[in-house]
């Protein structure tokens, strides 16, 4: 069925925009005059504005993880009540307005109307589902418990979008502290200094030590301002390009750093363990299970770990003992797994493991902010003090001379 994207005015005055599908374009006109919009405008909806992200090819972009979220969230409400797949993208689609799930929407709905199963018109649209999320919708599919798998998966990705929103929070303050402190001293040292500084070259005398140090500073700033930005940019890049090719070396000298390697190791665990718990719990057998949970990891060593352990069960070996040998998970999370695998419940064990992981972490970055503000705080300080004392330093000493 066509998409037409419209604009509109409510009853109540309030302007409207969105999709709406409909066979033609009369039919669209009398479908909003139902639902209380007069229609202004009524184009079709092309291809070319399905989904995009900045700087990737049409239709290839990534959901945002909030958006991916509440889309599951819904599709999984509807799907549960007994909706059909295609009436419930649909519904998906006339709620949504003109955003990306609901553009997402129209475009599966298309698929599935030509024949497909809701998992192969995912994955259709590269970029945009992961294969721990096709997986899960294929298994759902095949036993008989959609519902249930687009209920885990919501919420698996509630946790997720929840994870990262706590993590930018909590970055945010020291981050914004630290880029409001850096741009306040170039502002004192390329506007406020040079009218101190005439002051003091006027008086013919031996300045103190930071008072040169700053004059000094602030006279190189202002000669060198253009290179001092290019160098920066360049300094950036530089590390960026250094950060890409290193990336594995980079990986082993994080999981060593006191605190920071704890963070790291128990945010790859718990990346980890609820991937796996959640697919074996949908079904998926252990063998694809592992291959999915690998895509997943990021960090280079706990990657090479899970990779050398899914070649380890084809040869046989326990997943508890393979991880053991690598020596890179944590032996708590090792003794769960064999507890796991004994007693036949390793997706349920692999669960609370991971639910134990996402607390250690929620505390350590408490922690690490915590620690971060005021230190952030203490060096701004420092700073702006040491920029205080020496214009003062001068004032005080001709004081004495006067006396």
């Amino acid at each position: 069925m066509p998409v037409w994207n419209y604009s509109g005015i409510r009853s109540n005055g309030e302007r409207t925009r969105g999709l709406i599908d409909a066979d033609s374009l009369q039919s669209a006109r009398q479908k909003l005059k139902k639902e209380g919009i007069l229609p202004v405008s009524l184009e079709p909806h092309s291809r070319e504005e399905e989904v995009r992200a900045p700087g990737s090819p049409a239709g290839r972009g990534r959901l945002s993880g909030r958006d991916l979220a509440t889309f599951t969230r819904q599709l999984s409400i509807l799907v549960g009540a007994g909706v059909p797949i295609v009436e419930a993208l649909g519904a998906i689609l006339d709620q949504g307005g003109d955003t990306a799930p609901a553009r997402v929407s129209s475009q599966i709905r298309d698929r599935v109307k030509e024949g497909r199963s809701l998992s192969v018109a995912m994955g259709s649209l590269p970029g945009i589902f992961s294969p721990i999320y096709l997986n899960m919708v294929r298994a759902g599919e095949e036993s008989g418990t959609l519902e249930i798998m687009l209920n885990r998966l919501a919420d698996l990705l509630e946790k997720q979008s929840n994870t990262r929103r706590k993590v930018v929070g909590s970055l945010f303050y020291p981050v914004m502290l630290l880029g409001v402190g850096v741009l306040m001293v170039i502002f004192l040292l390329i506007v406020v200094m040079p009218r101190i500084t005439s002051i003091f070259e006027g008086l013919k005398a031996t300045l103190p030590l930071p008072t040169r140090i700053l004059m000094g500073s602030s006279a190189w700033l202002r000669s060198h301002l253009l290179s001092t930005g290019l160098s920066v940019l360049a300094g950036i890049f530089l590390l960026v390009r250094f950060v890409q090719t290193r990336r594995s070396t980079l990986d082993r000298w994080a999981l060593r750093l006191p605190r920071i390697g704890q963070l790291v190791l128990a945010t790859q665990v718990a990346r980890f363990a609820r991937t796996l718990g959640v697919l074996l719990s949908s079904g998926t057998p252990l063998q694809k299970a592992m291959e999915v949970s690998e895509a997943v990891v990021t960090s280079g060593p706990v990657r090479e770990a899970v990779a050398r352990a899914r070649g380890d069960l084809a040869s046989g070996l326990s997943l508890s003992r393979s991880l053991r040998e690598s020596k890179v998970f944590p032996l708590l999370a090792v003794h769960m797994i064999a507890v796991g695998e004994r007693s036949g419940k390793l997706e349920d064990l692999l669960i609370r493991l991971a639910e134990g992981y996402e607390q250690e972490v929620d505390q350590t970055i408490g922690t690490l902010t915590s620690l971060i503000e005021p230190v952030m705080i203490l060096f701004i300080g420092g700073i702006v003090l040491f920029m205080v004392m020496s214009v003062l330093l001068p004032i005080f000493e001709m004081s004495q001379a006067v006396q």
